[in-house]
C-alpha cells in the first residue's frame, strides 16, 4: 500500500514522511519511513537489472547488425572518396560510449525531486494515464509503477477476514485466555493448510417455530 501511495505523482514519498509520523512515535516513524525508501530503491534495482538483461539480449543481434551496416557504409565511402574525412566512424564512438554509461540519477531519484502534481481534491486523476505519458521520460520506473498499481484490491469483506474469533469465543466458552483463542485460531488454519482442506462456510440458519402438541386429559 506504501508502494502504491508512492507512485502516485500527487503524492510521491511526501505521503510517507507525512502519514508516518501520525501512525507511529518518535524514532520508530523514522526507521519505518528508512525502511520502505530502502524497499522501494531494492525493487527498483531489481528493474534495472532486468531491464539490462533485456536490453543486453537485444543488442547482440542489433548492435552486430548495425555495426556491419556502419563498416559498409564505411567501406562504401572509403572506395568512393579515399581522402575524405567525415568523421563519422569517431561520432558513433562517441554516442556508443555515451549510451553506454549509466547515469548518475536514477529514474527513481529525479521523480522523487520533480515537483508533485497538485490536484483539487474532487479532480479526477488518472495515475496510470500519467504514467504512459511519461514513459518516454520514466523509461524504467513507469513499467514498476504500473506494475505495483496494477495490483487488484482484496475483494475479501472485513467481516469475513476479521471473524474468525467470533468462531472460538461463543457465548460458552468466553471465559478463554487471549493465548488459547490465538492458538486455536492458528492451530485450526494449519490444519487446514495441512491436509488442504477448505474453511468452513458460517451459514445462517433461520430458527425453526415447533410446534408441540400436548394430550389433553
Amino acid at each position: 500500500m506504501a508502494f502504491g501511495a508512492v507512485m502516485d505523482p500527487r503524492m510521491k514519498f511526501v505521503v510517507i514522511e507525512f502519514a508516518y509520523p501520525k501512525i507511529y512515535h518518535g524514532d520508530e516513524s523514522m526507521r519505518n519511513v528508512q525502511h520502505v525508501r530502502c524497499l522501494l530503491y531494492e525493487m527498483y534495482e531489481e528493474y534495472v537489472r532486468s531491464s539490462k538483461a533485456e536490453l543486453d539480449g537485444d543488442g547482440g543481434i542489433a548492435g552486430g547488425s548495425s555495426r556491419s551496416t556502419t563498416n559498409s557504409l564505411q567501406s562504401v565511402d572509403h572506395q568512393s572518396n579515399s581522402k575524405k574525412y567525415s568523421g563519422w566512424h569517431d561520432f558513433t564512438s562517441f554516442v556508443s560510449s555515451k549510451t553506454s554509461t549509466r547515469p548518475i540519477k536514477s529514474d527513481l531519484d529525479n521523480y522523487f525531486e520533480d515537483g508533485l502534481e497538485l490536484c483539487s481534491e474532487w479532480q479526477k486523476f488518472d495515475v496510470i494515464a500519467w504514467w504512459k505519458n511519461n514513459q518516454a521520460k520514466y523509461r524504467i520506473l513507469s513499467r514498476m509503477a504500473v506494475d505495483i498499481l496494477s495490483i487488484p484490491v482484496s475483494t475479501i469483506a472485513s467481516e469475513s477476514t476479521f471473524s474468525a474469533g467470533e468462531r472460538v469465543v461463543v457465548t460458552y466458552r468466553s471465559k478463554l485466555d487471549v493465548d488459547t483463542v490465538q492458538a486455536l485460531i492458528c492451530g485450526s488454519n494449519w490444519v487446514r493448510c495441512h491436509y488442504g482442506l477448505k474453511g468452513r462456510v458460517k451459514e445462517e440458519e433461520e430458527d425453526e417455530e415447533v410446534e408441540i402438541v400436548l394430550p389433553i386429559t
